[in-house]
């Protein structure tokens, strides 16, 4: 789970933006705080941006470099699964993740922008992206990012544009938390590919809400690049590798992910002995 600061912000200071570190330790999940590259135009640590016409703060390339040689390190360095890494950040730290989603689907299986909105320039030019799962959490009163849009595209029309590349369900789950804040969750669709859930603050500004670790972490796990394992599972129990087959490798899923929410098949966000019987209980079919 990778996280990126806020513009002018260091790794250090992004720690303090969401704090996966308890819940690392207690999902056993590598948490890294990137931090950009130096940016000499805004004499800032700033993530890259590189608009239409050449416009850039000069350090967009690197950054992305950056980025695939963490991944790489990652892997090479700590096993880390290449099929499941994330990317969150706040702030302009979140418009670099969008920027992610656009340039690294093939690369990053799921996203979390806090405060933060698509740059209009990646917005219209992302076409050629995979699907990938997006948790974008934004406030109603948030200066950089209007929520009804402005000089970024509103939070509607991103979740509309996300929703349909991602084959994801089209009515959302919608969950009041209170305190003002409404959940709304596209499931993936039939095919798996993808969901995206938006968290809507009313009068939130702009800023990381104490919420954001937890749920990302929740959202974002359940993906992997070739889609979402098992989100059909209602049709087909005990199937939590996706593979339509139920049997050794769902057994070796369940038990690697006890404890954890991987390898969850009843929806309890536990993987615990239930999960192991309805494995067992549901040995050697075969899924629609």
């Amino acid at each position: 789970m990778m996280w990126h600061h806020a513009g002018g912000g260091t790794a250090q200071e992004g720690v303090f933006e969401a704090d996966f570190r308890s819940l690392a330790d207690q999902e056993r999940f590598i948490t890294v705080y990137a931090q950009a590259y130096p940016d000499v135009l805004e004499s800032c640590t700033c993530w890259g941006y590189e608009e239409p016409g050449g416009y850039s703060n000069g350090n967009y390339d690197i950054d992305l470099a950056y980025t695939r040689a963490v991944i790489d390190d990652l892997v090479a360095t700590y096993n880390a699964d290449r099929r499941r890494i994330y990317a969150g950040g706040y702030s302009m730290g979140g418009s670099y993740v969008w920027d992610l989603a656009c340039v690294m689907s093939d690369e990053i299986a799921a996203i979390a922008p806090v405060a933060a909105s698509c740059y209009p320039w990646t917005f219209d030019a992302c076409d050629s992206a995979a699907p990938i799962g997006v948790c974008h959490i934004l406030g109603t009163n948030d200066f950089y990012a209007p929520y009804n849009g402005g000089w970024v595209p509103s939070a509607q029309a991103q979740w509309v544009y996300w929703v349909a590349k991602n084959g994801a369900e089209t009515s959302p789950e919608t969950v009041s938390l209170g305190g003002g804040v409404t959940r709304y969750t596209w499931a993936a669709g039939e095919n798996c590919e993808a969901a995206y859930q938006h968290f809507r603050r009313q009068g939130g500004e702009h800023d990381v809400p104490g919420f954001a670790a937890g749920v990302i972490w929740d959202f974002v796990s359940q993906h992997e690049l070739d889609g979402v394992p098992g989100c059909n599972d209602a049709d087909c129990p005990g199937d939590v590798t996706g593979d339509a087959v139920v049997g050794v490798n769902d057994l070796l899923a369940v038990i690697a992910g006890w404890g954890s929410s991987d390898g969850d098949t009843d929806g309890n966000g536990t993987t615990d002995v239930d999960d192991l019987l309805i494995v067992i209980g549901n040995w050697n079919v075969t899924c629609p």
